[in-house]
């Protein structure tokens, strides 16, 4: 007898190395809410995600109180003194886009836009391709490498690195300040953990406050310098506003990135008839990355907070509680999806899955992520041959529910 989706325990790990049967299930029992224990309710219906991101007033993405989006983990266990007195020594800071609702998400949305152009992101596809182009040349002579750390990892850093106004020698840094605040934002957390977290996330904000000040004067052309100087109505933004707007672009640009890129890679490695495809028609790149966002998608769930009372699918909500919409287990619903379990190149709507988020919340910097994506999977084709699994390949993921990428990807290749 298969198992009902509430026998399911999310936070376990052998469930956060492969969730897909437990979205399975949440489709085949039509669960449309369950309870994750010590977090809260995954959401994991495609309708029913579309439904309450809509709904911001009571599922409001504004889940840190009034002292702004301080990373500090998802378990709502009180701030050990410690780690308060860590994150008193950085920048003011309030909810701002990700974590700010309608009408302050609107005037927010309007002023990043005003940076994170089209035309930018087209401006930036030479400077991307060739960093991948660099990144390949340094590991291509020794005929395996670990493509999830030496070329998923580092293309969107230093690319959002070197966007973000810093130099390309402080990416490492950059790269850890991001990973350490994403986990604040998406997982449970020990005293360690935000201790370690609370410490990335004042250096980051005094390390951008400084550039932000720097660029309102001497402004260059950088997301930043953008961001520092655009207004909508005469109205530009403060640097508490300022700054979790550049984290949350640090972190959009960065992780989530690197696990689409690693997903995509896997797929292209494993499968040899797909490679083939798209080796033949780069055209495919494009479709190929969507069914990778629909079937593996690197973000597998955020978090929403109920402002009020409610009732969802017949269940009294509690004000306070934590909602997770889960993108992962959208795109594999059979609803919207045809035999969802299969990654199909060339599936006809592949290109509606939710993966980048829906709504008003909708990812701010798909497009850059996009872009990365494609030019990333271009360039390894162009460059290698003969790509497969090394010997002592190791795909197990980071373990967390939230996201979805690996650890390592070592593979064997020749260049071409």
């Amino acid at each position: 007898m298969s198992k009902s989706a509430h026998d399911y325990n999310l936070t376990n790990p052998e469930i956060m190395e492969n969730p897909y049967e437990f979205y399975a299930a949440i489709h085949r029992d039509n669960a449309r809410l369950v309870e994750v224990p010590g977090v809260g309710y995954w959401v994991g219906r495609m309708d029913d995600i579309k439904e309450l991101a809509k709904n911001t007033q009571v599922y409001s993405n504004s889940y840190f109180d009034e002292g702004g989006p301080v990373p500090t983990g998802v378990s709502g266990e009180p701030l050990e003194d410690d780690v308060k007195e860590i994150f008193n020594k950085g920048p003011e800071v309030v909810n701002a886009l990700w974590t700010a609702d309608p009408p302050i998400h609107t005037t927010h949305r309007k002023l990043v836009n005003k940076a994170f152009t089209a035309n930018w992101v087209k401006s930036m596809e030479p400077v991307i391709e060739e960093i991948a182009d660099e990144l390949i040349s340094s590991f291509i002579n020794n005929s395996r490498a670990d493509f999830m750390q030496q070329y998923a990892v580092y293309l969107p850093m230093i690319v959002i690195a070197e966007a973000l106004g810093m130099d390309r020698k402080d990416a490492e840094l950059f790269k850890v300040w991001s990973d350490d605040i994403l986990t604040g934002n998406l997982d449970v957390l020990d005293h360690k953990g935000r201790l370690r977290v609370a410490q990335s996330f004042i250096d980051a904000n005094n390390h951008f406050k400084g550039i932000l000040e720097e660029r309102r004067i001497n402004p260059k052309s950088d997301l930043i310098s953008a961001l520092a100087n655009a207004s909508v109505n005469g109205r530009s933004l403060m640097n508490k506003e300022a700054l979790p707007i550049i984290d949350t672009l640090m972190l959009a640009g960065n992780e989530t990135t690197t696990n689409l890129i690693g997903n995509a890679l896997r797929i292209l490695v494993e499968d040899e008839i797909i490679r083939e495809a798209l080796e033949a028609d780069k055209s495919m790149i494009t479709p190929f990355l969507d069914e990778v966002m629909r079937f593996d998608g690197p973000v597998q769930c955020l978090y929403r907070i109920v402002t009020k009372d409610t009732e969802f699918a017949g269940q009294k909500i509690l004000k306070g509680t934590k909602i997770m919409l889960g993108w992962g287990s959208a795109g594999h619903d059979p609803d919207h999806f045809d035999n969802p379990q299969d990654f199909v190149l060339g599936r006809s709507n592949a290109y509606k899955h939710i993966g980048f988020g829906f709504g008003a919340h909708l990812c701010v910097g798909l497009g850059l992520a996009r872009t990365e994506a494609r030019i990333a999977v271009n360039v390894f084709l162009n460059r290698l041959k003969n790509v497969r699994f090394s010997d002592d390949i190791d795909l197990t993921h980071v373990p967390t529910f939230a996201t979805r990428g690996y650890k390592t990807l070592n593979f064997d290749f020749n260049s071409r």
